[in-house]
C-alpha cells in the first residue's frame, strides 16, 4: 500500500514538474514539446513497472500508426517510442479527470462517435497529416483483454485520402504479458490505475511492421483489413510463442 501511493504520488509529482515546460513549448515551440512528452512517458513507464520490448523501427516522417488497443496504457507504451506522435482518441477522454486535460496539451486529435461527424473531423486529421504530423490511432473503436484484435473500422483510414502526399501506413502490434495490464469493457479508470501502481507492471512488447501506403490498395476499407490481419497475425504469433515456452519455464 505504502509503495503503490509512493508511486502515485511520483506520478502528481511527475506531472507537476513537467507540465510548465511543456506548456510552455506548446506556445513557443510546438516541435520541441515531444522532449518532455518522452520524460513524461518515460517517467510513467517507471511508476507502473511497465517494461518494453521493442522489434522493427517506426517510419520517419509522417506516417499514420495503426495499433491495436488493450488499455489507456498503450498511450504511455506508443508514447514512449512514438513521443513525436499525435493521438487519435474518442471525445470522452477530453472529458477524463486529469487525464483529459493532459490529452488536451498533447494536442490529442478527437474523435466523436457520429456518423455526421465523420467528415469533418477527417478533414481535421488530413490536415494534422498535411502539416507534418504523425498520427496514432486505434482502428478498433475501443479496447479488448489483450489477447484478441476486434474489427477494424476504416473511417480513420479516410484521412488518407484528404492527405495523398502523406499516405504512409504502419501496423504495430502490442503484446502485453500481464493480462493485469488490460483495461476494458466496464473497468474504471481510476481503481485500474490504483492496482498498476500496487503491482509489479510487467513485459510489454512492441512490435513496428512493415509500412505500406495508401496507393498500394483500391480502398480505405481494404487497407484497414490489411493493417487488422497483420497486427492480429503478429499478437497470435507471440502469444503462440509464449504458450509454447510455459512448459520449458516450468521444468
Amino acid at each position: 500500500m505504502i509503495w503503490a501511493a509512493l508511486r502515485a504520488g511520483g506520478m502528481i509529482a511527475l506531472i507537476g514538474v513537467l507540465i510548465g515546460p511543456y506548456a510552455v513549448l506548446t506556445v513557443i515551440g510546438p516541435r520541441q514539446r515531444h522532449r518532455v512528452a518522452a520524460l513524461f512517458f518515460a517517467g510513467c513507464l517507471k511508476l507502473t513497472g511497465i517494461r518494453l520490448s521493442v522489434s522493427g523501427w517506426a517510419a520517419p516522417g509522417t506516417t499514420l500508426f495503426a495499433a491495436n488497443h488493450a488499455s489507456y496504457l498503450d498511450i504511455v507504451v506508443l508514447g514512449s517510442v512514438l513521443s513525436h506522435g499525435v493521438f487519435v482518441a474518442k471525445s470522452e477522454v477530453a472529458r477524463w479527470p486529469l487525464f483529459g486535460f493532459l490529452a488536451r496539451l498533447a494536442g490529442s486529435e478527437f474523435i466523436a462517435r457520429n456518423p455526421a461527424e465523420a467528415q469533418r473531423q477527417c478533414h481535421g486529421l488530413a490536415k494534422r497529416l498535411h502539416a507534418g504530423d504523425s498520427l496514432i490511432v486505434f482502428p478498433e473503436g475501443t479496447s479488448s483483454d489483450g489477447t484478441c484484435v476486434k474489427p477494424f473500422k476504416s473511417t480513420l483510414f479516410a484521412a488518407l485520402d484528404l492527405a495523398p502526399c502523406a499516405g504512409r501506413v504502419q501496423p504495430v502490434t502490442l503484446v502485453y504479458r500481464n493480462s493485469a495490464c488490460a483495461w476494458y469493457g466496464d473497468m474504471t479508470l481510476a481503481p485500474h490505475l490504483w492496482q498498476m501502481f500496487k503491482s509489479a507492471g510487467g513485459l510489454v512488447e512492441v512490435v513496428f511492421h512493415d509500412p505500406v501506403f495508401r496507393a498500394d490498395f483500391p480502398d480505405r476499407k481494404q487497407l484497414a483489413k490489411y493493417c487488422e490481419v497483420v497486427i492480429r497475425d503478429g499478437l497470435d504469433a507471440m502469444l503462440f510463442v509464449s504458450s509454447q515456452a510455459l512448459p520449458l519455464a516450468a521444468e
